[in-house]
């Protein structure tokens, strides 16, 4: 039979987000205390509430589709746990490292407050930003006072470090 006649393009409702992966062996991603804590509730809850809501859902259509993402964040979130190392974040020098909180005054005269984070604890619109991400690896290093250039969508950028924590 021809592909043309086929299905293929359909999304097949077994798959849902992307697969859960581990890290290889002595990869392990760094995670800050609180993200490692956030993560760890999330799948303590999930595995309590969550399983025990969908479980009570009588409409087995939904309790099948519920119950397949749920097992599959709590697949994620175990596979995330077991791959991420929890380090611990230094006392403030004035050096930006790994779980520092800065606060950027870009050369449009915004500002900006960031916490630079792990990959998986990442979150751009609370302000979280991946030490592995282009700003992330810019700033690493840096000092208070310090002007980078960043490569942003709309353009390069320049942000002076206005305070590191």
């Amino acid at each position: 039979m021809s592909k043309a006649f086929t299905d293929e393009e359909s999304q097949d409702s077994a798959v849902i987000g992307r697969p859960p992966s581990v890290a290889p062996r002595g990869q392990e991603r760094p995670i800050t205390t609180d993200g490692h804590r956030a993560l760890t509730g999330e799948l303590q809850r999930l595995s309590t509430v969550e399983r025990a809501r969908v479980h009570g859902l009588t409409d087995d259509a939904e309790r099948e589709a519920q119950a397949k993402r749920l097992e599959h964040r709590l697949a994620l979130l175990a596979a995330t746990l077991s791959s991420v190392r929890v380090v611990e974040v230094p006392a403030p020098d004035g050096e930006v490292r790994f779980g520092s909180r800065v606060t950027l005054a870009w050369d449009d005269g915004r500002t900006q407050r960031l916490h630079l984070v792990g990959p998986d604890e990442a979150d751009s619109k609370a302000g979280r930003v991946s030490v592995e991400s282009p700003l992330g690896r810019t700033l690493l290093g840096q000092r208070q006072g310090d002007t980078v250039e960043v490569e942003r969508p709309r353009g390069v950028g320049c942000a002076t470090l206005v305070t590191v924590e």
